[in-house]
């Protein structure tokens, strides 16, 4: 957002651009051609006014156009021209309600020419804005963009605005069509508003905006704080298989969002009830890296899970090999995918890749979509995100492999 010190420079170079017009006596007044002018009365004590501004004598400045002020039959431009010196006034003593209500009165007596006003109103704005005076902001911002504005900094103040007066609709509404600009524009939508859409979308109970707009917000600034929000929305929308309890918990290892000892260790223990001990050790030396594991009440288990996952482990590995060629004589491909999802928690990607592949094309499958989401992992995490884009696309089914397949793609 422009700086006030920016909105300033423009309200007083406004104020003073054509200074105090050529001032006249009391006499007639002029054939129609001639400029308007301010009779001497009204010219003296303006320019004087002026003077104390630049001198910073505010309340002097201010108490002579008051003076002004009460002289009778004061002509239009007269009045036009001492509330530009009022607004100067106002911009420089900081007192930014009044410049708000000043300037937005110059621009309403239609005297200001065409190529200021745009400027004008964007000052307007700002002044309202930093008077905190939202609804004006919200009216003079709208107008700002309806004479054809595009200043970033009037559309942030806007949509702050209308967020910090509960207007969320509005806010919806400004972001959606600031949004559709920027991504015209190839520029990225400030995180701070995407939050503000965000909010406003789960105050107006749209949870399908909810969740897009997270999804813009973790593409574009990734923070484990998006991630955690959004993974933990899948086991509790409507239609979530059991299955994809594992699959959840690996999301939350990849992005560095697994919270605590708990989530290391049933980790752990799902993949060994998975029967994929390999994996579980990784786990579970990982969470005693970091020092999570092994210590409190529960280290105990840790102890039980960790020295089952190395028995495990190592009887998996001596029969591993013999267990794939067997399971590439088989008929069904379900051999192939559960040594394949072996091979990626042991994070061997290419292994895993040709065996979910082999396996998949062989079919005979009771959970292909699993088996596919798994396939999709192993090609994101093994650098190949254009296949592994094609084939988590695929996925569709509302059992949370859908919302998994779609967050696995925006990991790094």
């Amino acid at each position: 957002m422009k700086s006030r010190s920016h909105l300033l420079s423009a309200l007083l170079a406004l104020a003073f651009a054509t200074s105090v017009p050529a001032l006249h006596a009391q006499t007639p007044a002029p054939a129609p051609a001639a400029a308007e002018t301010v009779r001497a009365v009204v010219g003296k004590p303006l320019q004087e006014a002026q003077v104390m501004i630049q001198a910073k004598q505010y309340a002097e400045a201010f108490a002579k156009l008051d003076s002004i002020d009460a002289l009778p039959d004061r002509t239009p431009f007269e009045i036009y021209s001492v509330d530009r010196t009022r607004g100067a006034a106002a911009a420089a003593s900081g007192n930014a309600e009044l410049t708000g209500t000043v300037f937005a009165r110059i621009l309403d007596s239609g005297r200001l020419p065409a190529d200021e006003q745009l400027t004008l109103i964007e000052g307007v704005t700002g002044s309202f804005y930093n008077a905190k005076n939202y609804p004006k902001t919200i009216v003079w911002a709208q107008r700002y963009q309806k004479q054809g504005g595009n200043s970033a900094s009037v559309a942030t103040m806007l949509v702050q605005s209308q967020y910090l007066i509960n207007d969320h609709a509005g806010v919806v509404a400004s972001l959606k069509t600031s949004m559709q600009a920027d991504d015209q524009a190839g520029r990225a939508t400030p995180e701070i508003q995407l939050q503000m859409l965000a909010d406003s979308a789960r105050k107006t109970s749209d949870d399908a905006l909810y969740v897009a707009t997270l999804e813009r917000l973790l593409q574009t600034y990734p923070k484990p704080s998006y991630w955690t929000d959004l993974i933990n929305r899948i086991p509790r929308q409507a239609g979530f298989s059991d299955r994809y309890t594992l699959d959840v918990l690996r999301l939350q290892r990849a992005t560095g969002t697994l919270a605590n000892a708990l989530d290391y260790a049933d980790l752990a223990e799902f993949a060994l009830q998975a029967n994929l001990p390999a994996e579980a050790l990784a786990v579970l030396d990982e969470g005693y890296a970091a020092n999570l594991l092994g210590t409190g009440p529960q280290s105990a288990r840790h102890t039980k899970l960790r020295t089952q996952a190395r028995s495990q482990s190592a009887a998996d590995q001596k029969i591993l090999t013999s267990s794939e060629a067997a399971a590439q004589k088989s008929s069904a491909g379900t051999a192939l995918v559960n040594i394949g999802t072996n091979y990626l928690g042991q994070k061997d990607y290419p292994r895993a890749i040709a065996l979910l592949d082999q396996g998949i094309a062989k079919g005979g499958l009771k959970h292909p979509d699993e088996a596919t989401l798994h396939l999709g992992i192993a090609l994101q995490q093994s650098g190949n995100k254009a296949r592994a884009a094609t084939v988590l696309k695929t996925l569709q089914a509302r059992d949370g492999s859908a919302e998994l397949a779609r967050l696995w793609t925006y990991v790094q």
